[in-house]
């Protein structure tokens, strides 16, 4: 007798793992599932996808466009390579992967020189790039003249 009640017990217990288990697991789909419903409604990245060049000419145009609105003059705008030195090729050619990208994103440099006429207008200027696929990697301001260097990237 005392033995069957031994295997009572561990059938006992077994069955009632097995249910927490059960309850964990269906606890874990539902987690899932909500996960994948807010993943399918959350905003998608307005840079995903884009081309290197497409990204370059945006960041170029709006180099362009917002000078006047934030009282800066341009010297200079120039894609370079990663060294620094300027040429003239096509953008897949300076392009650089980026790392831990899988190689499906590239980089090219834009130095920006120029002057500008107030602190606020120059601070309006470098946050207008905010909303395209770039990152400041250099900026320098000095005596009304700066130099910024942005990393654009794109496909």
């Amino acid at each position: 007798m005392f033995v069957a009640r031994g295997q009572q017990t561990r059938v006992t217990l077994a069955e009632a793992a097995a249910q927490t288990a059960q309850s964990e697991v269906r606890t874990l789909e539902a987690l899932a599932q909500r996960v994948r419903q807010v993943a399918e409604k959350a905003p998608r990245d307005p840079h995903e996808n884009k081309s290197l060049e497409l990204a370059l000419a945006e960041t170029v145009a709006t180099t362009l466009e917002r000078r006047i609105s934030d009282a800066i003059s341009i010297e200079t705008v120039s894609v370079t390579t990663g060294g620094g030195v300027t040429r003239v090729s096509p953008v897949a050619e300076m392009a650089r992967p980026v790392p831990l990208s899988g190689g499906q994103l590239r980089a090219v440099s834009l130095r920006i020189k120029g002057t500008y006429g107030h602190y606020q207008g120059l601070r309006d200027y470098v946050a207008s790039f905010l909303s395209l696929p770039v990152a400041v990697t250099s900026f320098n301001a000095s005596d009304r003249s700066f130099e910024l260097t942005l990393a654009v990237f794109g496909s």
